[in-house]
């Protein structure tokens, strides 16, 4: 895998100054030598968060986040790793040469540019062919739709002429080789072997990544062809459940608007825009995903889904409403009238009615007990044991204990069935988002055992021989912790000088892992901690090897595994 050099990560970091990143995102204000502000990542009146020139590294003292300037941007930005470096560097000026990597990973590479080339290529392509006459139908369409040029401009509409092979021409006249544009999904090959454009008399809407680079498109017909809409196939750099339309634009709005309006059409998040709603995306199939859910989770604010109050809107609203729930993501459901999507309501009366409804939103969880409710009926016992053990399906997969508490008590008040009852018909256990699987769970305690080990393996890189022999990467329980301690291990055994920095360089592919690492805040009594901890983990395999039971072993040692609690 290509590697960031750990050389240029510190360069990087040293060239920044974070509280001018920060700053972006958050007011700071000084107090003494740091500076303080109100916490992006959760809600809060009192100031907790603190930035520290000095050491380069944020806390906020209210939620326990914390980390340099690669991980705010992680976390706030919504970017991987390496895109927060690459980005960090772009604007310090740093060169980013990579460490050497094998053939392989560098041609994937190499076409991972060159497809994102060819993608901006072909949007700037088909905005041309909008504005000729080969565009006049699709023209025509949009000014009726009630678009202005400055939108169509901004959203970077084109439209892809009739001909079957016209983009794929003019791309090979350009000399954008073949296997680009396959591995970009511009072009297909029938079943002769003739190659032909992907999309053909369509309007066409880019679709960026949050960086705001094209990574595919969404297509409308004008004619009567199937289906209507048409998107990108997944591939290199395009994953329709990963992907929102205008989620790009939308970031910073959502951030000074303080609140994310996620709606179900391309063209209503353009009039949306349009009408000065900025904090405005949309999925791009028929459900939100759960993928989607965790980005938008991510943003920090409340998250309205704005949809028309026709069936189709309820059933998309209730579906979308169970996977925020999930995914524990605050917000609520703001319904239109029957018949009108946030496009029609703002040509014919502007931007005042969505706010309105926004304004008298629904949360998310009274929104879907109420559907069911209404579906099945409170008027007989049947429709209450449907409705009831329907509702018992969505709240187990509550992973929030608050919020789980309150909806049972919701639903208990609701339905007439006692708390206890609905607890009954929960069988499946509750874990977190993204939550592993095939491993013992491991507690708090346990976890916070494992982040001391490699605090402390990081600041005396002996102890690790001492780790790899009790305690081996393959043991950790925490995912991220455990490529942490893998990698660690990679460059002990290589006689490398393990940093912070160097796992950075070689983890950054791996987001899990960069956040775990990230979160590995230096404490003060790690060592005394890890030491502990293995001594427990070392008596443990005494007693084994001596023949005591697994089970006489717990009895003698009840507190092992909140040893560092």
């Amino acid at each position: 895998m290509a590697r960031i050099p750990e050389e240029v990560i510190r360069a990087v970091q040293e060239s920044v100054d974070i509280v001018d990143v920060v700053s972006r995102y958050v007011t700071l204000k000084r107090s003494g030598r740091n500076f303080q502000g109100l916490c992006p990542f959760h809600e809060e009146k009192t100031p907790s968060f603190t930035v520290f020139p000095e050491s380069r590294r944020f806390k906020c003292f209210g939620c326990g986040e914390g980390g340099d300037v690669f991980a705010f941007l992680m976390k706030r930005g919504n970017m991987r790793f390496i895109e927060a470096v690459e980005d960090l560097a772009r604007e310090a000026n740093v060169p980013l040469p990579r460490a050497e990597a094998d053939p392989g990973e560098a041609e994937r590479v190499r076409l991972r540019i060159d497809a994102l080339r060819a993608l901006e290529f072909a949007a700037g392509f088909f905005a041309a062919v909008l504005a000729r006459d080969a565009g006049k139908r699709a023209r025509d369409y949009l000014e009726r739709r009630g678009f202005t040029a400055g939108t169509l401009s901004a959203f970077r509409v084109g439209f892809a002429p009739d001909e079957g092979d016209a983009l794929l021409r003019y791309a090979r006249q350009k000399g954008i080789p073949l296997d680009v544009l396959f591995a970009a999904g511009l072009v297909r090959r029938n079943d002769r072997g003739s190659c032909f454009d992907m999309f053909r008399g369509r309007v066409m809407f880019p679709i960026h990544d949050l960086r705001g680079r094209v990574i595919g498109f969404g297509a409308r017909t004008l004619g009567d062809d199937q289906p209507k809409y048409l998107n990108s196939a997944d591939g290199l750099l395009f994953h329709k459940s990963r992907e929102m339309y205008g989620l790009n634009l939308a970031r910073e709005a959502a951030r000074v608007a303080g609140r994310l309006l996620v709606v179900e059409g391309y063209t209503d998040v353009m009039h949306c825009h349009q009408a000065g709603l900025a904090e405005v995306a949309a999925g791009l199939g028929t459900a939100l995903t759960r993928e989607n859910a965790q980005q938008l989770r991510r943003f920090g604010v409340p998250v309205f889904l704005v949809f028309d109050g026709d069936e189709a809107g309820l059933k998309a609203a209730e579906r979308a409403a169970e996977t925020l729930l999930a995914e524990q993501v605050e917000g609520a459901v703001a319904l239109l009238p029957p018949g009108q999507d946030p496009a029609d309501v703002i040509v014919a009366s502007g931007k005042g009615p969505i706010d309105a409804a926004v304004e008298h939103a629904t949360d998310l969880w009274t929104y879907r007990m109420e559907r069911s409710i209404s579906r099945h009926g409170m008027g007989t016992l049947e429709g209450r044991e449907k409705a009831a053990k329907e509702l018992v399906g969505v709240v187990g997969k509550i992973a929030d204990p608050v919020r789980f508490e309150l909806a049972l008590r919701l639903l208990a008040e609701r339905t007439g069935v006692p708390e206890s009852t609905l607890r009954s018909e929960i069988k499946a256990p509750r874990t977190a988002p993204g939550a592993g699987v095939g491993r013992p769970e491991a507690s708090p305690a346990w976890i916070e055992a494992e982040r001391h080990v490699l605090r402390a393996g990081l600041e005396d890189t002996a102890l690790w021989d001492r780790v790899e022999v009790l305690y081996p990467p393959a043991r950790f329980r925490d995912e991220g912790l455990r490529f942490v301690a893998a990698a660690f291990s990679d460059l002990h055994r290589r006689g490398e000088s393990v940093t912070r920095e160097g796992l950075l360089s070689v983890l950054a592919d791996k987001d899990e892992a960069v956040r775990a690492l990230q979160a590995l805040e230096p404490a003060a009594d790690a060592r005394h901690h890890a030491e502990s901890f293995l001594a427990r983990l070392a008596e443990k395999e005494r007693l084994r090897e001596a023949g005591t039971s697994v089970e006489a072993v717990v009895r003698a040692r009840k507190d092992f595994p909140a040893a560092t609690s």
